[in-house]
């Protein structure tokens, strides 16, 4: 130790000689001392068996505890041995892998088994060494850190404890130095699997998958190089995400080619939303590229990452799109609802996503480099530039989504609505005018021409309940209730007169059986047809009462004609349209 402080303070002296002799001096002993430890610290460790494997993974819980102490001995023997930093020359095969500090003493030691096999194991001609198979090298890194990290921690870290080196993580040190082994074979063998798509898709999936474990299961310190960093190289890191691009198209024309592309997710909580597989299907490719680049550190990785999830969700939009123009005769059967169905499920998700961490954390990032590019491009202060951060990185391709949602959904309630008003012809033109009232039949019923068209409506709400996700079977009905709601007001109340049995008969259709038809899905199916309703209301009050109406909404006080229609539960309808159903009753008299 005395050398080693006389080195330390002869760092800046300008006598040479004196500071190279002391030097010298200290690399000889050094060196001796070193080399008869090692040859004690190799003994010891085939005592212990050292490294576990197999059937011997519990017998260092039978070493005896002259061996342990030994041991431990060593390892502080170890600690004293160690050079200072500056004197360290550590030996680096590749400028990638300068981030990986030297480690101590101890653990030098405690890794050259490790790495005598690996090497042994992973280069040259022997079987283990295959380039299709990257997880057997991979692996074994991953089973030695699970079989030892634990026992070094536990046998190692309290020696350092000990003599004031508590700011040496041994188990971090340990799993670092047998990651650099991992590291090293992955370096070497990218220029090799390169020029072989297959090749290097698999041996990129096993990096990522090795540092995914290394990280979530093992816990290895996020601040500790491992894979991810040597598959950021520029050249690499081109291929990796043009390969990514790659397979994601192919994956992405095989999810909609697939025969069960349009089936739906089976279980109780998805029914609902009526799941379809590609939609599934295809939020599981996205969440895979995700996890794939999470772990990049650098945010302009992530970014591109991201531009390419982005750029994959309009394919997919754009698809859709392309299947949406085949011919059809019903969009009901065809595949409009599914396609609708995958949009919406696809957009909620997207949206979902926008507001977690990882991909606000992206959308910063990205409004960063947007801002910092704007400034450079006019001259701008950065700082200036910087103001508060809304939405999410999904927001555009959500509204393109919504958008074309929207006008599927516009289209289907439109076919709907044409077909039942294709079965309104004879209601329509029925004689309103000369039916019998209430007290001319025994018990009234729904009208005989109207059959048809509301028997068209029953089995057109019930396909679509059963063909929609319910948020969108919610919109189309709405959709369909007000096209239903105008056309009856003015294809049947304002083109006819009603007598009394006419009126009374209308508005029993109207509550009795178009209102209920809607009340199987909703509750309070009224408040979504006010023209007709109202219209009923106006229809059915007395003659006289009728006439007095007639002439206080002739009165053109708009103020006074809304308070007296509100007296008799009209509400949403104008005193000029009100007047217009007035005008239809056949007990009036019109000047």
């Amino acid at each position: 130790m005395n050398l080693t402080n006389i080195s330390c303070q002869l760092q800046t002296s300008t006598c040479r000689h004196l500071t190279s002799y002391i030097h010298e001096t200290l690399h000889f002993w050094h060196n001796l001392i070193k080399e008869k430890l090692s040859k004690e610290f190799s003994d010891l460790l085939k005592q212990l068996k050292w490294p576990f494997y197999g059937t011997n993974t519990t017998s260092v819980n039978a070493s005896t505890t002259e061996t342990l102490t030994r041991f431990k001995i060593l390892i502080k023997y170890l600690f004293h041995l160690q050079l200072p930093e500056e004197m360290i020359k550590p030996v680096v095969t590749s400028v990638l892998l300068t981030d990986f500090a030297p480690v101590s003493l101890p653990v030098v030691f405690l890794i050259r088994p490790f790495r005598q096999r690996f090497i042994y194991h992973f280069t040259g001609a022997k079987l283990t060494n295959r380039q299709d198979k990257p997880e057997w090298f991979f692996t074994q890194i991953l089973t030695w850190i699970k079989d030892h990290a634990q026992w070094v921690e536990k046998n190692v870290q309290p020696v350092a404890d000990s003599i004031g080196l508590e700011h040496l993580d041994m188990k971090a040190e340990f799993m670092r130095a047998l990651v650099q082994l991992a590291v090293e074979k992955l370096h070497s063998e990218l220029p090799v699997v390169q020029y072989d798509d297959t090749l290097f898709a698999h041996l990129v999936d096993e990096a990522l998958g090795f540092e995914r474990e290394l990280r979530e299961t093992l816990l290895y310190p996020q601040t500790q190089p491992a894979t991810i960093f040597i598959l950021t190289q520029a050249h690499i890191f081109v291929k990796w995400i043009n390969m990514e691009k790659k397979y994601a198209t192919e994956k992405m024309d095989a999810i909609l080619s697939s025969n069960m592309a349009w089936e739906r997710l089976t279980g109780s909580d998805v029914d609902d939303m009526k799941i379809t597989e590609c939609a599934d299907a295809f939020l599981t490719l996205l969440t895979t590229i995700s996890d794939r680049y999470k772990h990049l550190p650098q945010p302009g990785h992530r970014l591109q990452f991201l531009e390419l999830q982005l750029e994959l969700v309009d394919d997919w939009r754009v698809r859709l799109l392309q299947l949406l123009h085949e011919s059809y005769e019903d969009p009901l059967t065809s595949l409009i609802p599914h396609i609708l169905n995958t949009l919406h499920y696809v957009a909620n998700v997207l949206e979902e996503w926008g507001v977690t961490v990882h991909f606000l954390q992206l959308h910063f990032f990205k409004k960063q480099f947007e801002t910092v590019e704007n400034a450079s491009d006019k001259g701008n202060d950065v700082n200036e530039n910087i103001g508060e951060i809304e939405g999410t990185v999904f927001d555009e391709a959500v509204a393109l989504l919504r958008r074309l949602e929207k006008e599927l959904i516009n289209e289907i309630s439109d076919s709907v609505a044409l077909d039942v008003k294709a079965k309104s012809r004879a209601y329509r033109t029925d004689k309103w005018f000369a039916m019998q009232s209430s007290k001319e039949v025994a018990s009234l019923s729904v009208t005989p021409s109207g059959c048809p068209m509301f028997q068209e409506l029953a089995t057109r709400l019930h396909t679509l309940h059963n063909i929609l996700a319910l948020p969108l079977f919610n919109q189309a009905w709405k959709n369909l209730a007000a096209q239903l709601d105008q056309f009856l007001f003015e294809e049947v109340v304002l083109v006819n007169h009603f007598n009394n049995g006419g009126a009374e008969q209308l508005q029993y259709d109207i509550l009795r059986n178009l209102f209920p038809l809607f009340g199987l899905y909703i509750n309070k199916p009224d408040s979504y047809f006010p023209l007709i309703k109202e219209a009923c209301v106006l229809l059915n009050i007395l003659t006289g009462s009728a006439i007095l109406l007639e002439e206080a909404l002739n009165n053109n006080d708009k103020n006074e004609s809304t308070q007296i229609l509100a007296d008799i539960g009209v509400y949403k309808m104008s005193a000029k349209l009100a007047l217009k159903v007035i005008e239809t009753r056949t007990d009036t008299i019109h000047t």
